[in-house]
């Protein structure tokens, strides 16, 4: 039975990411000698797609806070989340040890008072619940959820709620992040599986569906579809002053008919397109094309391997 819901309204959200607790609550799991800033940089992509997609939380501003001069891949890391939309911000280890988390929390709060417009809150720790300040965030109107690596307390479920507690499994899954998604296997909220996507119908978004439309009809015999080529024939297929290539991609990734996933590749990382075959719009569009006897997959938009370019500008459908 296809899972249909109407269209709820995406959320202006605020990303506030205690980077060194996270750092430090990874390094329990995987060691040191392990990627361990390429790894979050990729936990933290694949929760703005999450976030997204499942919420209907769009990131409009990111903050991680960490002293990053201690990391020997600091600069890369400050460099892949500012690509992300994540501002690094400085706080020195050398400081009181509360320093940190009392950064976050004010700027937090500064955020509340001077940009109205922001109507979600969400905060990524290792082992730290920001207890106080998720609930007067909540006191104030504002929603709020909380990815936390390690297995929250009883206090914490008690006070916020399964709802607002963020499984880092399904997260850390889209993200390829294995290695550490077994040590947290069991540990975190008790479900075995990520949840299944929710579907909305794009019959109140012609935009979106006739991109759609497009996707399924050249490159729908693609598993995976390299995202920079897709978006160079979008923007020669659609008016880009009614609307950009990526805005449609990020319409069709909240309405459940995409996915994105990132890909590492040399000398840059790449995103793909996946497309979810059980989307009713994407089963009809399948199925009228089969319908059509002349129909022939267009082979002037293959996007194979051998064809990608992988883009360096990191730009891709965000809000950032």
């Amino acid at each position: 039975m296809d899972r249909l819901h109407s269209r709820k309204p995406i959320r202006t959200t605020a990303l506030f990411v205690d980077y060194e607790n996270l750092y430090r609550q990874t390094v329990r799991y995987l060691k040191e000698e392990e990627s361990i800033n390429g790894q979050l940089a990729d936990l933290l992509y694949s929760l703005r797609r999450y976030l997204l997609a499942r919420r209907r939380f769009r990131v409009v501003l990111g903050r991680a806070y960490a002293d990053f001069e201690q990391y020997e891949d600091g600069l890369a890391i400050q460099r892949v989340l500012a690509e992300q939309g994540i501002v690094p911000c400085m706080v020195p280890a050398s400081l009181d040890p509360p320093a940190r988390s009392l950064q976050l929390t004010i700027d937090a709060l500064h955020t509340l008072q001077s940009h109205p417009e922001v109507q979600a809150f969400v905060v990524v720790s290792g082992d730290l619940a920001y207890l106080p300040l998720l609930e007067y965030l909540r006191s104030h109107g504002r929603q709020v959820a909380l990815l936390q690596l390690a297995p929250p307390s009883d206090l914490v479920y008690e006070r916020l709620g399964d709802r607002l507690l963020l499984d880092p499994r399904p997260i850390l899954e889209h993200a390829g992040l294995r290695r550490l998604l077994t040590h947290l296997s069991g540990s975190t909220i008790e479900s075995t599986a990520a949840p299944p996507p929710v579907f909305a119908s794009l019959a109140d978004d012609p935009a979106a569906l006739r991109a759609l439309e497009l996707i399924v009809e050249h490159f729908g015999r693609y598993d995976e579809v390299y995202l920079t080529p897709l978006l160079r024939k979008m923007s020669e297929t659609f008016d880009a002053s009614e609307v950009e290539p990526k805005e449609l991609i990020n319409r069709l990734e909240a309405a459940g008919a995409i996915r994105l996933e990132r890909r590492r590749g040399f000398p840059y990382d790449y995103t793909v397109l996946i497309l979810h075959e059980d989307h009713p719009d994407v089963r009809r569009i399948r199925e009228t094309l089969a319908a059509t006897s002349d129909f022939e997959t267009d082979t002037s938009g293959d996007l194979s391997e051998k064809d990608h370019v992988e883009d360096p500008s990191g730009e891709e459908p965000s809000a950032f």
